[in-house]
């Protein structure tokens, strides 16, 4: 098979057992759609840029989080767009009065780009009556609702996208498989519904076919039970990394530290004590060879330098644990 793959050409927006395998699964999560509404990407950040550039021009204004991911605000930076940002909660996610208010006050707000699920680097899930709620304040507007759903299974249940409450294609779903199962594959999905044409154009132009053999061997596995057994192990290993990185921070860090533990995910975000600032402790921990992230960078301004978003991918051990004893004593 591998042969036969690798030399005849490629199909144009992904492999059809990966996307029924995607369908289906999305399916299960309240999003009904066809195989052959999913284009297959280079990863999410791929996914991403070709919802911005199907709805916007350069010079246009998006809604952001705030903070945000990063990576994010490196993709409207590098599309020439405006971003404003919306406060947002650690608890509740974006604030829908905020965006309400901005919509309601006329400003020319093309696209909203959210992360309702485990967003990065907050760790919060938005509740499923503001997704509703959001959804619904969007299509009221006619502006555009781009979801990032990256973190969406990585809870103990998985979460119900926006997609869920789309009922006129407003909703442009963006997916990926790197985290949920090898970074090394870079494969990603988007739903992008009343811009479906557009995005199939724009994937065409940019990166042309998406390559089959990994596509063909990750459909068989997320279309079998093998799956959803690796889903949840990896939830729970992930919440005994959470459990251990907090009680860490707990034990080395000063008094005025604030930990927010999510409810899954690969994340902690760290409100450091009065005073203490990110990004100097960013620069004496990596001369200490140790890596974290400071909060100006989920941010185009200044506003969350006394914060630091950690990663507990890795499993604790005593490094660790030495680790982060440091990064409290430089606290």
């Amino acid at each position: 098979l591998a042969p036969q793959v690798l030399t005849t050409m490629t199909r144009r927006h992904g492999h059809p057992l990966l996307r029924a395998a995607l369908a289906r699964r999305a399916l299960e999560r309240g999003v009904a759609a066809a195989p052959e509404q999913i284009v297959v990407t280079q990863g999410c950040t791929e996914a991403m840029n070709l919802a911005l550039r199907a709805v916007t021009q350069p010079g246009d204004t998006v809604a952001v989080e705030s903070p945000t991911f990063y990576g994010l605000l490196q993709i409207v930076e590098a599309l020439g767009l405006r971003a404003i940002e919306l406060p947002t909660s650690p608890k509740t996610g974006l604030s829908l009065e905020a965006l309400a208010f901005a919509l309601d006050q006329g400003t020319a707000i093309r696209a909203v780009v959210v992360q309702p699920t485990l967003h990065n680097p907050l760790g919060c899930t938005m509740p499923d009556e503001r997704k509703a709620e959001l959804v619904a304040l969007c299509a009221a507007h006619g502006v555009a609702l781009i979801e990032d759903d990256i973190y969406g299974e990585m809870t103990a249940q998985p979460a119900r996208p926006l997609k869920a409450w789309d009922q006129d294609g407003g909703v442009i779903h963006c997916n990926s498989l790197n985290k949920l199962l090898a970074p090394g594959l870079r494969l990603g999905w988007m739903l992008a519904g009343r811009w479906q044409a557009r995005v199939e154009m724009l994937k065409y132009t940019q990166s042309r076919f998406p390559e089959e053999l990994p596509q063909s061997v990750v459909a068989e596995y997320v279309d079998s039970p093998a799956y959803d057994r690796h889903r949840r192990r990896l939830a729970e290993q992930l919440r005994v990394h959470r459990d251990a990185y907090a009680d860490l921070v707990a034990a080395h860090f000063p008094p005025g530290t604030r930990v927010t533990l999510p409810d899954g995910g690969l994340l902690l975000w760290l409100q450091l004590p009065d005073g203490a600032s990110g990004d100097r402790l960013f620069a004496a921990a990596l001369e200490r060879g140790i890596k974290i992230a400071p909060g100006s960078m989920f941010s185009t301004g200044a506003r969350f330098d006394g914060f630091v978003r950690l990663g507990v991918g890795r499993p604790p051990d005593d490094t660790l644990a030495a680790a982060l004893r440091t990064l409290g004593t430089l606290v």
